[in-house]
């Protein structure tokens, strides 16, 4: 059984008014899943509270400030280092202009029923395999 430390990743489910989820493709460089596709988020910082975390990161990678919302879930990959769990928030934006950081080479807003047609990043196909119900509107609950 592996003894990898546990580590906690927040990632944000963004969805614009078509009802079309933000992705972000990783970067060629990245040491994990590179020139794939992700929901924005990252790392927590040692001491920073989840919430603040998930702002942050979004921030630095888009440009955009965020409201959360409410968990949407969880997804779980394995690292050389460690066992990452994802936290899943949603939120809205509140302000901001639209950018993307150097971590990633591209993005694009995407129908629910699209992204499967992706190259996912491991951790976002087992959340999107897991946790995708398509309601009405086609946004993921």
């Amino acid at each position: 059984m592996d003894m990898k430390p546990f580590a906690l990743a927040v990632r944000l489910l963004l969805f614009n008014d078509a009802g079309e989820v933000l992705l972000l493709k990783r970067s060629r460089s990245s040491k994990t899943n590179p020139r794939t596709w992700e929901l924005p988020g990252g790392k927590i910082d040692p001491g920073e509270q989840f919430d603040t975390a998930l702002r942050r990161e979004i921030h630095e990678e888009t440009g955009l400030v965020v409201h959360l919302d409410h968990a949407a879930g969880t997804a779980e990959q394995e690292v050389p280092a460690w066992h990452v769990v994802h936290l899943v928030m949603t939120g809205s934006i509140e302000s901001g202009t639209f950018r993307i950081s150097e971590e990633h080479e591209a993005f694009r807003w995407v129908e629910t029923s699209k992204i499967k047609n992706l190259e996912l990043a491991d951790w976002f196909r087992e959340y999107y395999e897991k946790t995708l119900a398509v309601s009405g509107t086609g946004r993921m609950v």
